[in-house]
């Protein structure tokens, strides 16, 4: 049976477009999709009643409703759809009512805006400004009165989006500052100054500072009482690129704008840059000159300072700490005792300058507060140093100091890095406010989400992350994309693929393809598991296959191999098709790949997914054909019984311009064991390996003896054995008596082995014995124990 999740599903899941199934099944979101050619067809997964990990999902009507990140998609999904197919548009009243739900929703919940949903916005817009003729007023005025357009630019700012999407956020943007501005037969409009805020932060944030800053100047009049200062956004928009002349240019125009640089503006940009993560230009403000020669304010100093030793930068550190004044006062203490920390010195050696400081002037006793100890902590979580941590959590007792939520949250931190389960959750229960925790410190709720998932205790601890969850999910918050690999990880582990296709359908369109690598690799961590079951592992792998369609085909090999291990050559064979079919040139089978498939097969003795793959490979004209890829042909159509054939492929290597290797004149020997005239051929081979003094190693010569002995050569194959080391330098071990007791057929000529070696080798026998036979087609063989050649 044919999946729900096909291309058309999955796009949609990636997009956040909204999904429309004719028919929806809870429990068959999933299905395998394996033809009965192969083998029959796989069981869906069970459904099984246990608490769910999503709240959306306690409702069975909701499951099948639209997501609330897919509202009003559907109906301008259809009208892209229908521009491109020249087919009859939605009608415009439905589009206005979609265009206005789709705002009216986010403005209550901001997502983040995929590349998909913007383009259906933009393109609805145009459509819709273009039937302004044909469309009631009320339905006009559903997308382009002031309050909606305003609307609009509000969500738009509010709103994360991906960074293919951030032009076309722009233009949409545009679009609607524009209709702000128009003249409607009253004079030209007038935009308000939060409208002309919200225009001037979009294109700021979306990479455009410039269009920005001129907008600004354009409207210097209606912005220039703006609190805060758009010029802090436009500045913010600079540093993201890394634009630091432009920074530069702004604060050196401070005072042309009406404002004063002085030593409040200066410590105001500098803590503003810092806070957000743009230390570069934060350091380019701080460098610049303040009005009436001023010094930068001890704020700006020490967000500088704190900055760089939480950042492991001590040496840019230095030259700002070196500003400070000598002797230490309230406001310097606990910069002071940070940089201690951060070169080096312990929670001892804290406390007893603390003392030292104290007794000198006693007046430095009321900076020694639980700010300054959260500092500590925070530098040693920022080090990934527990013990540190802890040991500074303990200087606050020692102070008479009490710890407040800001220190519980880095205690739990801290455990959390320690990955101190019990501990962690101690924490939680009896000092952090986890409705706090999930709404004001997302990033820790991020690890200790990650964490709990990702612990051996994670089936008990299943209830706790879902109490932890649950909040974050009503109020749609985004996860950071590890945490979704970790809950995937949970989740594949509990059996439960559906809860991961729920997990992933509303938020992989919210990540970038490197955020989505975490996801992808949890899920194909699963999938390469030996332990867990073939129907499993399918499913998650055909959920892997749509919903990450960017995965290169490195990690599709390593899938492909991974069931020709489980000794499902037709489910290894069914991945190497898929990546015959991809449309990209970065997802289609590589040499390596058509190498290691042909291995595989060798290893299955697959002989009719052999011809198959072989015929794959002969219309491929984007693969040229290498010696591995013909040495794992070779080396499969001799496993697969077909020897005439495996000899045809070698005269082919003969001919071809890059020739034979060292594998491939073993794999000769292999196909020798197989073919009619087999002794034959091995020994005119190794005649010439000797005459052309090729370097002869175990592998080849075992090769060349096993082949022998699969001939029933028992004298030839004895002879082989006792001139091994005369021959190529090395002795024989148990493995290469135990390779010809395997090779040689029927028990006959096994037990002549037998005697022989006893005699000849004792003590190779006599560890030969301590390994387990098993009773095979012609006769007993060692486990274990094979000459496996990897091409």
């Amino acid at each position: 049976m044919q999946s729900h999740l096909t291309r058309r599903v999955f796009r949609a899941i990636i997009n956040n477009e909204p999904l429309r199934f004719s028919q929806c099944h809870r429990n068959r979101l999933l299905h395998t999709i394996t033809p009965a050619r192969v083998r029959p067809a796989m069981s869906s997964l069970p459904y099984t009643s246990r608490r769910n990990l999503f709240v959306f999902s306690s409702d069975p009507e909701r499951s099948q409703s639209t997501l609330p990140s897919e509202k009003g998609l559907k109906p301008m999904a259809d009208l892209m759809r229908a521009l491109k197919d020249r087919s009859r548009s939605p009608p415009s009243d439905i589009l206005a009512k979609a265009f206005q739900t789709f705002f009216t929703m986010r403005l209550e919940t901001p997502m983040l805006i995929s590349h998909f949903q913007a383009r259906a916005l933009i393109v609805t817009f145009k459509h819709l400004r273009a039937q302004q003729n044909e469309m009631e007023e009320e339905d006009w005025q559903n997308v382009f009165s002031t309050e909606n357009l305003e609307k609009v630019l509000d969500v738009l700012s509010e709103s994360d989006c991906a960074p293919q999407a951030r032009e076309v956020v722009m233009n949409l943007a545009r679009y609607a500052y524009q209709e702000l501005n128009l003249d409607h037969g009253f004079g030209p409009g007038k935009i308000s100054r939060p409208a002309l805020g919200l225009y001037i932060n979009i294109l700021a944030m979306n990479g455009n500072p410039e269009d920005a800053r001129h907008t600004l100047l354009k409207f210097w009049g209606q912005m220039s009482k703006a609190v805060p200062s758009p010029w802090l956004t436009i500045m913010k928009g600079f540093a993201m690129k890394d634009d630091l002349r432009q920074v530069r240019k702004i604060v050196d125009e401070w005072g042309n704008h009406g404002n004063k640089f002085d030593q409040a503006s200066h410590g105001e940009i500098v803590r503003f840059l810092v806070d957000h993560g743009q230390w570069k230009a934060a350091q380019t403000v701080y460098d610049s000159p303040i009005a009436g020669d001023s010094e930068p304010s001890m704020a700006a100093r020490e967000a500088l300072i704190k900055y760089y030793l939480l950042n492991s930068r001590v040496e840019a550190a230095e030259e700002i700490f070196k500003s400070l004044p000598n002797e230490p006062t309230e406001d310097t203490a606990g910069i002071i005792l940070l940089w201690e920390a951060a070169n080096g010195s312990n929670a001892s050696a804290l406390a007893q300058k603390v003392h030292a400081l104290v007794a000198k002037n006693s007046q430095l006793k009321g900076s020694i507060n639980i700010d300054l100890v959260n500092n500590l902590i925070q530098y040693a979580n920022a080090t990934q140093n527990p013990q540190l941590a802890s040991d500074f959590m303990a200087l606050a007792g020692q102070w008479g100091l009490t710890p407040d939520s800001q220190t519980h949250i880095l205690e739990l931190e801290s455990r959390i890095q320690a990955g101190d389960v019990d501990e962690t959750l101690k924490i939680v229960e009896e000092k952090v406010d986890a409705t706090s925790l999930t709404s004001h410190n997302l990033p820790i709720a991020n690890k200790l989400i990650a964490m709990l998932c990702r612990s051996e205790e994670k089936d008990a601890l299943f209830d706790q992350i879902s109490s932890l969850l649950d909040p974050l999910f009503q109020e749609n918050v985004r996860l950071e994309s590890a945490t979704i690999a970790a809950l995937t990880h949970m989740l594949l582990y509990r059996n439960d693929l559906e809860a991961v296709s729920e997990l992933l359908r509303p938020r992989l369109g919210s990540y970038s393809d490197e955020q989505k690598m975490p996801v992808r690799d949890a899920l194909a961590e699963y999938i390469t598991d030996k332990s867990q079951s073939d129907t499993d592992v399918w499913n998650a792998y055909e959920l892997l296959k749509i919903a990450f369609p960017e995965t290169w085909v490195s990690v599709r090999t390593k899938i492909m191999t991974s069931f020709f291990n489980r000794k499902r050559s037709d489910l290894a064979v069914l991945v190497f098709g898929h990546m015959r079919q991809a449309d990209e040139p970065g997802r289609r089978p590589k040499q390596d790949t058509y190498a290691r498939c042909f291995q595989g097969l060798a290893r299955t003795a697959d002989g009719t997914n052999l011809e198959l793959v072989h015929n794959m490979l002969k219309l491929d004209l984007e693969v040229d054909l290498n010696t591995r890829i013909l040495n794992g042909l070779m080396m499969a159509y001799a496993a697969c019984e077909m020897p005439e054939k495996s000899m045809e492929i070698f005269r082919q290597i003969l001919q071809s311009e890059e020739g034979p290797c060292h594998k491939t004149i073993t794999i000769f020997f292999k196909v020798c064991e197989k073919h009619h005239n087999g002794a034959q051929e091995a020994i005119k081979m190794m005649g010439k390996v000797k005459k052309l003094e090729i370097t002869a190693n175990r592998p080849l010569y075992s090769a060349y003896m096993e082949a022998l002995a699969a001939q029933c050569e028992f004298d030839l194959a004895v002879e082989a054995i006792n001139n091994m080391e005369a021959e190529i330098g090395l002795p024989p071990t148990s493995n290469t008596i135990g390779l010809f007791y395997n090779a040689i057929p029927y028990q006959y000529w096994k037990d002549e082995v037998e005697k022989w070696a006893s005699e000849k080798y004792p003590e190779h026998w006599e560890h030969l014995m301590t390994i387990k036979r098993t009773d095979q087609e012609e006769g007993l063989e060692f486990d274990g124990i094979s000459n496996e050649v990897s091409v």
